[in-house]
This record gives C-alpha cells, structure tokens and sequence, in this order.
C-alpha cells in the first residue's frame, strides 16, 4: 500500500513526467518523491554519475558537497555522494528507492543537463540460484526457491544463492533409531555418536550402552510391545536414516537427493528401538549431546549446537524432562521437537519450555490432517500430504538393513529437521547467536499461512522462510545478558561447553518407571 506524505509542496517530479506541485499529489503513481512505497528487491537506490571533466575538477575542489549539488541541480535536488569508482565515476544516493523504469527516466532527465556526461543506474545483481545436480532435486518441492509454484517451501534454495551453505564447525545431534551408511551421506561428516539405549531386547542388537549407533531394526510382530501394540506386523522403519538425509543428504554430487545444511556435521546418537524408547534413555542422551557428563559414558568431545528430536509421548511435559531441557538449553543449544502426528494436541516433549515445536502442512500450505497443533507450536513446516511427501535418503531393508534406497515421508518427523537444519545455516551464519535470538528469527521471519486452515492460535507464526530466517540473524550483537529463557521462550545462553555430573541422574535412575511412556517416532 503506497501512503501519500502530509505535503502540499512537492518538489518537481522527478521520475514520471513533468507534473509539479500539489496537481502531482492526485497522480501518486507517477510522482515518487510524493509517494512512499515499499521496496522491492530490483528498486534502484543509487545512481552511477560521470560528470565533464572540467565540472568534475571544480567540484571535486569544492568537496562532495558540490559534486552532489552539481549532479542534481537541473531537477532541484541535492544527491548525496557514497563515493567514487576510479577517476570519474560517482556513486550518488536517491531520497528513496524507485523502479528500474524510473531510474532510467530520471538518468535521462540529469543527462540533459551539459554538466553531466553520462547517468545510468546503480542496478542490483543478484546470483543465481543454487541448483544442486542430485537427479532427484526436481522432485524436492519442499526446498525450492519458487514459492508460487511451492508456496509451502521451506525456501532453503534461496538461502543456498545466498551463499548460505552451513559450516563444518556446526554440529547437529540427532537423536533417534540410529544411523546406517548411505551413499548419499558423507561419511566424513558423521560424527562418532553413541547408542543410549540401555536395553539390549529393545536396541536388537544383543548389547546395552555403547558407540556402535547403527540402526538394527526397529522392526516387530503384532502384539509383541503389549496386548494389540502394535495391531499388526511393522516394517523397520529406518527413521533415523530419512530424518538424517532431509538435514544433510550430500548435496551437488549427482546422486538422489540434496539436504539442507550442506556442510555441518552430524552426531548421531541412538535411543530408539524395538517399541520406541524410554525418557531417561533420552535424557541422558541430550545431556550427553551438548557435552554434559553422564554416568558411565565416555565425555562427548563434539558438543552440539543444534538438537533434533523427531519423536514424542502422549501427555504433559515431566518435571525431570523440562529440568534436563533447560540444562541443555542454558549450554547454548538450540532443541527443536517434533509436534506429533496425532491430529490433537502437541506432544511432550513438543509442549516443554525452551524448546522449538514444529507442525506440518501439505504442499499447498494447508494445515496437515495428522499435525497436533496449539498453543506450543513455534513454526510450521512443509510434511506432505496426499501423494506428497519429502524425498529423502532410505534402505529398502524390510527388518535389517540391505540396500540404499530414498522414500518419500510425511509427519512432522521431516519438519522437525527442516528447522535444525535451518538453526545450523543460522549458527553457521552468526556463531555468537544465542538461543533465544535464533527462536525469535524464525518467528519473525516466518511466511504468513496460505490458507485458512492455519493460523497464529493453531500453527505457531507461520511457514518457515530458511532463507529469512538465516538473514535475520547476519550482524546481530551478542546478547548482552545471555541465561535462560522462561516459558516457551528460549534460553539465551550462547556458551557451548561441557560440564559437571548433574547429582539428580541417580535420582531419575532410580524412579525411571515414571518414564515407562514409551517414545514413538513422530
């Protein structure tokens, strides 16, 4: 919407014709100095001016101040100087920015003055997009750059034309049913991560607590995690494997599919098995993830910046699963959490404080059918609906793993690492954000819903935008006084280091059947 300024004075007009005064106030359309209009990416703010060489010396002895008044003074303006390029050639400031077309017009209107030689645009460039040559990147709909045609795109191509790629300094934990080697996943971006699943009959893999995180199967016969769960025979899922690929599927190496953050590292830590998994497994190991210690387990020497935890239980968030959140959360890590897929209300511990809850819509925006929603969702995120999912990195093992494969997902499973991968790119862009700094750039940069069927009371502050949310943060200070956030805030804290043995782990050891609610894969 354009607002016409409180002026019945205006200066010449510049940029549309030759209608002056108050008369230009009814042709807003044309007269810019009137007119304040919102900028557009390919508005023109400056203009590049050569002017005679014998007015170019004389102003030069005068100051900028000349040289600015000399450039505008055939259509009354005073245009303030930037600087010089070589010898001749000034770069000049526009009151305000205007069209391309009117750029022109008005590097016409300044040509006709004898004093200058030659006037054109300082027009804006912008790179080309990204375009990573995986073959399946055209089918990755969730991550392009064109948001008409894609209008629930996470944008993560337009943060790559940025330059915004990730950095190999950014750790990602992600805890889930482990990891198996793809070819599509760079090796030597994996992190050594460790397996906190303590039972043995649960981890299938004949052992309890140790480094080896691959995933064994999270397969199982009807009835064999209680009486009807599940109804009936369930497929390993391989959860950790497409949680893994939609954060850092090797991008531009002509195979399958591309992640988001390019260049970060993965830790890999397993807590999910045969019938899901147990809370004090997965307390342990986001205490471990951020580099805290716990009892028995060798000290994490990579310590996270970013956790993603693509799973949840039924119920309000536990008294000892909030304590632990903001232990890890006062380290400087960012918890991003899965809302749920059961069509309700957000699972724990999708509803604890400090944390970052996601939902899903479709490909057209609308809300998913499956996505808990709420009060405690942050941000939404593309999940797929219908015959859409999000394409990512698979094995086509039906109980143990066998070859490489992809699968296309939906759930807010593949949300919940769109948004790490989006909170790496922007640690990556500025190390010294701060946790609470990173939740409010994801709000305010957030896309406004496209249909109805979303809104602020029930999806949290909109689609995410990775490409906005990363330039919110470039050049933010540090938090003057950093700690811990309250209520679904965030901490602030940007300190990511290790420290001492928290003396209530026993304690929690010891009442763990409180967290006898299994953890399913959300």
């Amino acid at each position: 919407m354009m607002k016409l300024l409180k002026c019945c004075n205006c200066k010449p007009c510049l940029y549309g014709g030759a209608i002056t005064g108050c008369k230009a106030m009814f042709l807003a359309f044309t007269l810019f100095i009137c007119v304040v209009a919102p900028v557009r990416a390919d508005d023109v703010t400056q203009l590049l001016v050569q002017l005679q060489p014998e007015v170019a010396q004389a102003g030069a002895e005068s100051q900028a101040l000349g040289i600015s008044w000399v450039i505008g003074k055939s259509v009354g303006l005073q245009l303030p100087v930037v600087r010089t390029i070589g010898d001749t050639i000034v770069v000049v400031r526009l009151p305000e920015a205007i069209s391309l077309q009117q750029a022109l017009t008005l590097a016409q209107r300044l040509m006709e003055d004898p004093d200058v030689n030659y006037v054109e645009p300082d027009r804006p460039v912008h790179g080309h997009a990204f375009v990573p040559n995986d073959p399946e990147f055209y089918r990755q709909w969730h991550l392009s750059s064109d948001l008409v045609a894609e209008p629930a795109s996470s944008n993560a191509q337009s943060a790559w034309s940025d330059g915004q790629r990730g950095s190999s300094d950014v750790v990602i934990a992600q805890l889930d049913s482990g990891l198996l080697v793809h070819a599509d996943l760079d090796n030597l971006r994996v992190l050594p991560g460790f397996d906190f699943i303590a039972d043995p009959v649960a981890a299938n893999d004949g052992d309890g607590r140790d480094f080896d995180f691959t995933d064994s199967g999270d397969g199982v016969q009807a009835g064999e995690c209680g009486p009807g769960d599940p109804e009936k025979d369930e497929d390993s899922s391989w959860h950790g494997l497409l949680v893994a690929g939609v954060m850092m599927a090797t991008a531009d190496n002509a195979l399958g599919v591309t992640g988001i953050d390019h260049f970060a590292k993965l830790l890999p830590i397993r807590v999910l098995g045969k019938c899901g998994g147990l809370s004090s497994d997965i307390l342990d190991a986001m205490r471990w993830a951020v580099g805290l210690s716990v009892s028995g387990v060798p000290s994490n020497l990579s310590p996270a910046a970013v956790i993603n935890l693509s799973l949840g239980g039924t119920g309000s968030c536990g008294v000892f699963e909030q304590q632990i959140i903001n232990e890890v959360v006062a380290t400087g890590a960012v918890i991003v959490v899965s809302a749920g897929n059961g069509g309700g209300n957000v699972d724990s511990p999708a509803n604890c404080d400090n944390v970052i809850s996601v939902a899903a819509v479709g490909r057209d925006g609308a809300l998913a059918g499956y996505s808990n929603i709420g009060k405690d969702v942050t941000i939404s995120a593309p999940g797929g609906t219908g015959f859409d999912g999000i394409l990512s990195t698979y094995n086509t093992g039906i109980l143990v793993p066998a070859t490489d494969g992809y699968a296309a997902l939906q759930g807010t499973s593949i949300t919940a690492p769109q948004v790490s991968a989006a909170v790496a790119l922007m640690v990556s862009a500025n190390p010294n954000v701060s946790v609470s700094q990173v939740r409010a750039a994801l709000s305010d940069s957030a896309r406004p819903f496209p249909d109805v069927s979303c809104n602020t009371s029930l999806c949290g502050a909109g689609l995410l935008d990775i490409a906005a949310a990363v330039q919110a943060v470039i050049g933010l200070p540090p938090e003057s006084n950093p700690g811990g956030g309250s209520g679904s805030g965030g901490g602030g804290c940007t300190v990511r280091a290790g420290g001492a043995s928290d003396p209530v782990l026993p304690g929690i050891a010891l009442i763990s059947w409180l967290a006898l609610l299994r953890r399913r894969c959300k």
